[in-house]
């Protein structure tokens, strides 16, 4: 089963529990993202989430190395401070 979430913003760990009920959640119509590094990136490397590319990401941890704004940059995504 799959279902599409559109909303101005979403918590990452939300987003997760999503795939216990569905096979594919689109979530190209959500404008930012908040929560921990490892969350967002198990969004990005699931393989369950469609459209994940264009997002604003909040992280909520207390500091985020280059490598980790390489890493979301890379897929699109745009890091607010």
């Amino acid at each position: 089963m799959n279902t599409s979430i559109y909303s101005a913003q979403e918590n990452s760990n939300a987003l997760l529990s999503l795939t216990n009920i569905y096979d594919k959640i689109d979530i190209s119509e959500v404008g930012i993202i908040s929560g921990t590094i490892g969350s967002i990136t198990a969004i990005i490397e699931s393989g369950n989430f469609i459209g994940i590319s264009s997002q604003k990401l909040i992280l909520s941890d207390p500091s985020v190395d280059d490598n980790d704004k390489s890493y979301f940059i890379s897929k699109g995504l745009t890091i607010l401070s």
